[in-house]
C-alpha cells in the first residue's frame, strides 16, 4: 500500500488528479480506516473544487483519528473557500487544539476572523503565526492589513517591510505599503511601492488605481485621469462593455453619446456636474444613471435622454437611437476637466422637487426658529476607509452644545440606535422622520437637503448631493482625504459652495468640530442679522 500511495501522491504533483484519486479510492477498497489516505483524497477532490466530497473524505478522516490536525486544518480551507465561515472557524479551532504548533491554523484562522470583521481575534493570530514561523512572508502580510485597518499604520508599515523582506517580489505588499505611506501622506515613499507593483506585474489594476487616486490628490490630473482608467479592472468592480467606440473628445455635434453610471451615487452625482457641457456639445446625449436617480437627473438634465441602468447582458438596448460612442461617466472628465481652471464656476447643477422641498420647508419650521442643519456621521463602504472618515456621535458634542440649533439627521442605513444614545447621554433631539431614507429615494433626499440651511457632514454620498445642490455644505475630512478633495485646499472645484475642514493630523477630529462650531457661531450671528 505504501508503494500505492507514493505512485499516487507523485501523479498528484505532477497534476493528474483524477488518476491520483483513483488510485486513493481503490486503497481505501482495502483499507477504508486509513485516516492519512482520506486526507490525501480530500485533498486532491478539494483541488478539483469537488467541495463536497472533499468534505465528506476529511470528515471520514476525522471521525477515524480525531486527534488528526491536518484534516481539521484542510475542512477549515473548504468551508472558507465556500464562504461557510463559522463552520471555517470551528474547524481551524479544532486543528488548533489538535496541535497548537501548526503556525498555518492560526494564520487561516485569523483570515477567517477578519473576515467576519473580528478584529480583535484577528491580530492575535497573525502574531502568534508570525511567532511559529517567523519565516513565511504570508503572516507578516495579513497582520499588516489587519493592523492597517485599524489605524495602527505604522506597525502596518513594519510589517508590510518585513514580508517584502522574505519575499521581495509579492506584488499585494509594495500595494499595500504605498497605501500605508499615503495615510501617512508620504507620497513619494507611496509612488515608489505603486511603481514597483506596477513593474512586477504591469496588469495588476490595484496599484494603477493607487497610483492615479495619489496622482489627482496631488493635482496631477493628466497622468491622474490616464491611471483612472483602471478603475474598471479592480477585483471589486465589474468593467461594462457596450458595442460603440469610446468617446475620444473629438467633435460630438451632430453625434449621439451614451454616458453610462459609475460604480456609486457619489461618484454619479459628481461626475454629472460634466453633463451640461455633454449636452450642449451633443447632437443628442443620452444619460444612463442608478434608478434612484431617475427623477432628479430628469429634472435637472432636460436636455439629455435619461434611461435606468442597463443590466449586465441585456446590451444595447434596441430602443433607443443608434450610439456613435459611449464612454463611463467618470471618463469624461478626463476629456472636460484636465487642470483646475477647466472647472467651470457653476454654483448647482441639480433642481430638487419644488413640493418636495416645500414639504421639507415647513417641516424644519415647526421645529422653530434657529438654524436648520443637517448632518452624516458615518462614511465608506470597506472598514478601512469608514474607520477613517466617520466621526462617532459622542465627539460631536461640542458642535451639539450650540444654542439656537436644530440638527437634522442625514445619515443613511440604520442610526436610531445612535440617535436615542444622543438623546439619553446628552439631551439632543437629532429630528429624524420615517419618510426619509436616502438609500431608497434620493429625490427626496434631495429636496430635503434644498430645504435646510447648512449640512455638515463626513465625506460621503450626502456631501455631493448637498454640493450638487448648490447647498452651503461643510465637509470633514480625515487627514488622507479621498482624492477628489486634494490636500492644502479649504474649497473644492467640484463644488463651490463647499468647505473643507481638514485633520491636522491622523485621527484628530477634535480639533475639526472645534474650527466648524467656532465657523458656526460666526454663521448664527451672519444668519441671524440677515433675518
Amino acid at each position: 500500500m505504501d508503494n500505492l500511495i507514493r505512485i499516487a501522491a507523485e501523479y498528484h504533483k505532477q497534476g493528474d488528479l483524477q488518476q491520483a484519486e483513483i488510485i486513493y479510492k481503490e486503497i481505501l477498497t482495502f483499507e477504508p480506516r486509513n485516516f492519512r489516505v482520506l486526507n490525501y483524497l480530500g485533498n486532491v477532490l478539494e483541488v478539483q473544487h469537488k467541495y463536497d466530497e472533499a468534505i465528506a473524505s476529511y470528515q471520514k478522516a476525522v471521525d477515524i483519528e480525531p486527534t488528526f490536525a491536518g484534516s481539521y486544518y484542510h475542512l477549515g480551507g473548504v468551508f472558507e473557500i465556500t464562504d461557510q465561515l463559522d463552520n471555517a472557524m470551528t474547524y481551524y479551532e479544532k486543528a488548533i487544539q489538535c496541535d497548537p504548533n501548526f503556525s498555518g491554523s492560526y494564520n487561516n484562522l485569523g483570515n477567517v476572523y477578519r473576515k467576519l470583521d473580528m478584529l480583535d481575534k484577528a491580530i492575535p493570530c497573525f502574531k502568534k503565526a508570525v511567532e511559529l514561523n517567523p519565516d513565511f512572508w504570508g503572516s507578516y502580510y495579513n497582520l499588516g492589513e489587519v493592523l492597517q485597518d485599524i489605524g495602527q499604520v505604522d506597525e502596518a508599515i513594519s510589517c508590510f517591510q518585513k514580508a517584502l523582506q522574505l519575499n521581495p517580489n509579492h506584488i499585494a505588499s509594495y500595494n499595500n505599503l504605498g497605501l500605508a505611506f499615503s495615510e501617512k501622506v508620504q507620497s513619494n515613499d507611496a509612488m515608489l511601492c505603486y511603481h514597483r507593483a506596477i513593474q512586477l506585474s504591469p496588469d495588476y489594476a490595484e496599484p494603477h488605481f493607487n497610483k492615479a487616486s495619489l496622482l489627482l490628490l496631488l493635482g496631477d490630473f493628466g497622468e491622474g485621469w490616464r491611471e483612472y482608467e483602471w478603475r474598471w479592472k479592480r477585483k471589486d468592480a465589474k468593467e461594462r462593455y457596450f458595442p460603440q467606440p469610446p468617446w475620444d473628445g473629438s467633435s460630438l455635434e451632430g453625434k449621439t453619446l451614451l454616458v453610462y453610471g459609475e460604480q456609486g451615487v457619489g461618484d454619479e452625482v459628481m461626475f454629472a456636474s460634466c453633463l451640461p457641457e455633454l449636452i450642449a456639445q451633443a447632437g443628442l446625449c443620452i444619460v444612463e444613471c442608478d434608478v434612484r436617480l431617475g427623477s432628479l437627473f430628469s429634472r435637472s438634465f432636460p436636455g439629455a435622454r435619461l434611461i435606468e441602468r442597463i443590466q449586465e447582458g441585456e446590451g444595447y438596448p434596441s430602443d433607443l437611437p443608434p450610439a456613435d460612442y459611449s464612454m463611463p461617466m467618470g471618463s469624461v472628465a478626463g476629456f472636460l476637466r484636465p487642470d483646475l481652471d477647466s472647472f467651470p464656476h457653476q454654483e448647482s447643477y441639480l433642481v430638487s422637487d419644488a413640493r418636495g422641498m416645500e414639504k421639507w420647508r415647513r417641516r424644519f419650521q415647526e421645529l422653530g426658529d434657529g438654524l436648520k442643519i443637517g448632518i452624516s456621521w458615518r462614511g465608506g463602504a470597506k472598514l478601512g476607509v469608514r474607520r477613517q472618515r466617520s466621526i462617532v456621535l459622542e465627539q460631536w458634542a461640542e458642535l451639539f452644545s450650540l444654542h439656537g440649533v436644530h440638527f437634522i439627521n442625514l445619515q443613511y442605513g440604520d442610526c436610531a440606535g445612535e440617535l436615542k444614545e444622543v438623546k439619553e447621554k446628552m439631551g439632543l433631539i437629532i429630528h429624524d422622520w420615517e419618510d426619509s431614507d436616502p438609500l431608497k429615494d434620493l429625490d427626496n433626499f434631495a429636496a430635503q437637503i434644498s430645504a435646510l440651511d447648512l449640512v455638515v457632514s463626513v465625506d460621503n454620498a450626502t456631501v455631493h448631493m448637498a454640493g450638487a445642490l448648490g447647498k452651503p455644505v461643510w465637509t470633514l475630512l480625515p487627514f488622507l482625504p479621498d482624492w477628489r478633495w486634494m490636500l492644502n485646499r479649504d474649497d473644492s472645484p467640484w463644488y463651490p459652495t463647499m468647505r473643507l475642514f481638514r485633520q491636522t493630523s491622523p485621527g484628530n477630529w477634535k480639533s475639526v468640530i472645534e474650527r466648524v462650531a467656532e465657523e458656526l457661531r460666526l454663521h448664527q450671528m451672519t444668519w441671524s442679522s440677515s433675518q
